[in-house]
Order: structure tokens, then C-alpha cells, then sequence
């Protein structure tokens, strides 16, 4: 059901009833075309994450294992 790799077209009207149908949302003829439009505007914006240089940033524990115990 998920493609290797989004792109614009990937949000068929068939596809957005599917993942609507899978994630138990009803979802009207009239907005299919709308929810397509917003996937494919979320989608171009997190595909310019790839172009972040992240090789110096290192990850943040936020619930340190507390090996004490």
C-alpha cells in the first residue's frame, strides 16, 4: 500500500479513499481532491528536509535510561 518513494502523483483519488478507509476516516467525494492536494503540499515540504546537513547534529535523549536502579 505505501509506495517506496512519495511523489506528487502518488496521491491518486483512489489511493486517498484507501488511506482513508484504512485509518477509519470517512472521507466524501467532494474532499478527495482537496486531501490530495494537501498530501502532495506536505509531502514537497518534508522532501526538503533531505537537503538538511544534519552530520554534526546528534541526537537529544529526552528519557535517559537510568541504569542506577
Amino acid at each position: 500500500m505505501i509506495p517506496d518513494e512519495m511523489d506528487t502523483g502518488t496521491f491518486t483519488d483512489e489511493y486517498i479513499r484507501e488511506l482513508a478507509n484504512l485509518s477509519g476516516i470517512s472521507i466524501i467525494d467532494d474532499e478527495v481532491a482537496e486531501v490530495a492536494n494537501r498530501f502532495s503540499s506536505l509531502i514537497l515540504e518534508l522532501d526538503k528536509l533531505k537537503d538538511l546537513d544534519l552530520l554534526d547534529i546528534h541526537p537529544v535523549v529526552i528519557f535517559p535510561e537510568d541504569e542506577s536502579i
